[in-house]
Order: C-alpha cells, then structure tokens, then sequence
C-alpha cells in the first residue's frame, strides 16, 4: 500500500475554472505526499478563482472501488453542487 494521496479531478473541475485538462496526465488524477498536501494544493487552486466558487476535495466513499483517496469537485458560488455525469 502507497503512503501518497491520490487525487482524481472531476469534470465540473474543467468547465466552471480556469484549470484545463492539459494540465494533467490522462487519467487526471495528482499523486501527493499527504492528504495535507493535496489540501494545500487545493487551497492554492482557489486563490486563482474565489469569485466563481470553490474546488474542493472530497473523501472517496468506502465503497469505491477506484485506487484514488479523494476527488476534486467544483461548487459554485450559489453552493450548487454541479454532478459529473460520467459518475
């Protein structure tokens, strides 16, 4: 078992930011040291953005069957949670 923290960003990520999928690997996911990190990064992601809303990182369900720890979402402004529609 890994001691990083895989992290998967999530469709909403892409359309309601400046982020781009360019910016990442095909699978789009970020391998980080700690969870620590990955929530650093996150905070540092919405600097960028705050007036569009937020991306956050969500624990993965305990029933997921992905190898990832946490997702990247994005919520709007109006806290209008925006689902991926590919799950």
């Amino acid at each position: 078992m890994s001691d990083n923290y895989l992290v998967e960003l999530k469709a909403s990520v892409f359309r309601e930011t400046p982020l781009t999928e360019d910016e990442f690997d095909d699978d789009l996911r970020i391998e980080f040291p700690s969870e620590d990190h990955a929530e650093a990064w996150v905070s540092e992601r919405n600097r960028s953005h705050s007036k569009m809303g937020d991306i956050t990182l969500h624990t993965a369900h305990p029933n997921d069957s992905s190898t990832v720890d946490a997702y990247v979402v994005f919520q709007p402004v109006q806290k209008v949670w925006t689902p991926d529609s590919n799950g």
